[in-house]
């Protein structure tokens, strides 16, 4: 009676090992697998870990370029001394749903400690949560999901069984050559359908790189990774450089969330910071004994030693050459002239563009070469306020147009946008309306270009001042007041009173115009999401438009004034993601000026061309890149539409080299409706990249009413 119970047993444990061996088609491991990500991915509540990292650098292949390498930041980790290196860290690492890093460096040692040495080490991949949609950084999409699953294509590479378990290895590839894709292969075990092993490789502008990750084997860790290890190599004008980091993390305290409904949050204050505001070195060999985790390879031993053996000899030796750091000197101001620096005194942070800065340099078509140049000053207060100083500059080398702008800002509420801004500076240079209806019917019937006329008539000196304040979640208001003094090129003319718009001689026209015109401005966002860096509130995204609202009036002999106008103008603007990699953005406004007692200058705020052109990584601009500015003051009225659809897959996925460099294309559409030039568009293509922070090119061609008009292109980059 007691042996069939025995054989029952025994019969469904023989059953559960061979229904446990029995493989399934590679679909349902990704359906069940990419279910399990979803899940997997919001399992964590928050996390302590210590974290210990090691970096090996070695220089494979150099020419006479490699010791300039140093000079441009943020771009290759190496020793120009030497050309091997090795750094180790030992970290704390936090985390609180559903994606806020902070890592806090507390020991640092090795061949290379400076502060900007370590920033170099990729400590943002150690935050890649293998079930997520894309990293924390926005950097790639990962594979697991299916929203990301049609960039990707899979092949069940190995089935293997153990311990009871069965365990899929599945290879990805992208369908397409892309920054943002990965190509590898996961680990599912069975069951659980976790990922127990995970491993990518991908490219970056002049480099390769590829990464695995190891799954812990706790209850507790199953779902968190335990070990990481990444290569980085870069190629670039002859020059290799290779760096690989091991990681290892030791989680103190784990906590799982609890699956409830809760009221809809829109802080989303989300971010990764690496705090290391000074170098914890510590050369202590018995400390880092007790507490690396993962041990020295020897070759990484020999390096150590033969760095020892050299600094004992510099400091033997004690001799200061003064050649050298005469040179050394000049090599930093060098550098400091053709990169951006960034200097902290004190609670006071300096930056400055650099005096011979190429990523200061913009092209277009229509404007030529523009040279600008930034300084600002950064003052922070008790309760994170701050008080900063941004001057600017530029000249535009086709048109000879020289501007400048210097802006105060006192943030006072950060919790609430609070901001006082004083500005003053040199503004576009204008015509008078006046002279443009000498010239309005020749705008509309033959041609919308200023050919005939020899220059901006108008420079305008401008003061600002105004106050921001958000009254409740995604509604700010915009107080201010402006006064401007526009000077005739023509010198020694008299100031007059106000002119009306009776015919005037041209050479009345030609005076110093002034204008006091206070001015209201209401944005607003619905459901309006934001983070917070501190007590900073900053917005981030909305599936809402953003409507702007600007009222303006003119006072008449107010500081010896001598216009009365009025000015209206409405604007609307949205960005609509489909997929993660998709968007499509648009820009539509209208404005007028009313009540034209006397002469007005059009200088809309929601329409006006920025002289001096800059990167538009937000990919609109709301501008019109070949449309001549001064048809900018030739209305008193507008209507215009920007359209713009971004994807990474339109022309460049064919052409296998220049994919790996670029990940973006755009399409634009832009349309203008004015009384005197009647109908205006403007069609465009355009690329990016994320080497730098950011880099586009792009090419126009413009059509007057139904006439091709002229083709132009634009590109700038920026770190």
């Amino acid at each position: 009676m007691k042996v069939k119970p025995v054989i029952l047993i025994l019969s469904f444990l023989i059953a559960s090992s061979l229904f446990s061996q029995t493989t399934i088609p590679l679909d349902t491991v990704l359906k069940r697998s990419m279910s399990a990500a979803e899940k997997y991915n919001g399992l964590v509540e928050n996390y302590t870990a210590d974290v210990y990292m090691r970096t090996y650098v070695e220089t494979l292949k150099k020419n006479f370029l490699y010791k300039y390498t140093h000079l441009v930041p943020r771009f290759v980790l190496h020793d120009p001394k030497s050309d091997e290196a090795v750094i180790e860290t030992l970290s704390t690492l936090k985390f609180n749903y559903p994606n806020i890093y902070l890592q806090d460096i507390k020991n640092v040692t090795g061949t290379l400690t400076s502060k900007k040495d370590i920033d170099m080490i990729p400590f943002y991949m150690l935050n890649i949560n293998v079930y997520g949609e894309t990293t924390n950084t926005e950097s790639f999409f990962m594979p697991v999901r299916f929203s990301t699953a049609k960039y990707y294509t899979y092949n069940l590479e190995q089935t293997q069984f153990e311990n009871n378990k069965t365990y899929y290895t599945v290879e990805f590839n992208p369908i397409y050559d892309n920054q943002k894709l990965l190509r590898g292969h996961f680990v599912i075990e069975s069951g659980t359908w976790r990922i127990v092993h995970f491993s990518a490789e991908g490219v970056e502008s002049f480099a390769d790189f590829s990464f695995e990750i190891t799954m812990g084997d706790t209850w507790i860790t199953n779902y968190l990774p335990v070990h990481f290890v990444i290569y980085h190599t870069a190629n670039y004008l002859g020059n290799v450089v290779a760096s690989r980091h091991l990681a290892s993390v030791k989680y103190n305290d784990v906590v799982l969330r609890v699956n409830e409904k809760k009221e809809k949050m829109l802080n989303i204050s989300d971010f990764f910071r690496v705090r290391l505001d000074s170098v914890p070195v510590n050369n202590d060999s018995a400390f880092w004994a007790q507490n690396r985790t993962i041990p020295l390879q020897a070759k990484e031993m020999e390096v150590i030693k033969d760095f020892e053996k050299i600094e004992w000899q510099r400091s033997a030796e004690k001799r200061v050459n003064d050649s050298l750091q005469n040179g050394k000197k000049v090599q930093q101001f060098a550098q400091r002239m053709v990169m951006d620096s960034r200097y902290k005194v004190k609670s006071t942070m300096i930056g400055y563009s650099g005096l011979l800065n190429p990523l200061m340099l913009g092209y277009s078509s229509v404007d030529g070469i523009t040279y600008r140049q930034k300084l600002s000053f950064n003052f922070d207060l008790k309760k994170s306020r701050t008080f900063k100083i941004n001057a600017f500059a530029s000249y535009m080398s086709r048109r000879k147009e020289f501007l400048a702008d210097l802006t105060s800002t006192w943030n006072y509420e950060p919790f609430y946008h609070g901001n006082i801004s004083l500005s003053a500076g040199i503004g576009n240079p204008v015509y008078s309306p006046l002279f443009i209806n000498y010239l309005q019917e020749d705008l509309r019937d033959n041609s919308i270009k200023f050919e005939d006329i020899s220059a901006n008539y108008f420079k305008d000196y401008y003061v600002k001042l105004f106050n921001d304040y958000e009254l409740f979640n995604g509604f700010v208001s915009t107080v201010g007041v402006e006064y401007h003094i526009r000077q005739p090129k023509i010198n020694n003319q008299r100031l007059l009173s106000a002119i009306t718009e009776e015919t005037i001689p041209l050479d009345n026209i030609l005076v110093t115009k002034k204008a006091f015109a206070p001015y209201l401005r209401l944005s607003w966002t619905p459901e309006q999401y934001y983070r917070y860096e501190g007590r900073q509130k900053i917005y981030v995204r909305s599936r809402f438009p953003t409507f702007k609202l600007e009222l303006s009036k003119s006072y008449r002999d107010i500081f010896g004034s001598t216009s009365q106008y009025g000015r209206v103008e409405f604007d609307m603007s949205q960005n609509i993601s489909f997929g993660l990699m998709n968007s499509f953005r648009y820009h539509i406004g209208a404005g007028r000026f009313v009540n034209q007692r006397t002469e007005y200058f059009a200088d809309f705020s929601f329409f006006a061309k920025n002289n001096s052109p800059e990167n538009w990584q937000d990919g609109i601009g709301g501008t019109f890149n070949l449309l001549d500015r001064h048809l900018y003051n030739a209305s008193d009225s507008y209507v215009q539409a920007h359209f713009m659809l971004e994807t990474p897959f339109l022309i460049i996925r064919n052409i296998p080299f220049v994919s790996d460099y670029i990940n973006r294309e755009r399409l634009y559409v832009s349309q203008l409706y004015t009384p005197y030039i009647g109908s205006y568009t403007e069609l465009g293509y355009g690329v990016g990249n994320n080497f730098f922070k950011t880099a586009n090119a792009a090419i126009f061609c413009s059509f007057h009413k139904t006439e091709f008009w002229e083709i132009g292109v634009k590109a700038s980059f920026e770190l």
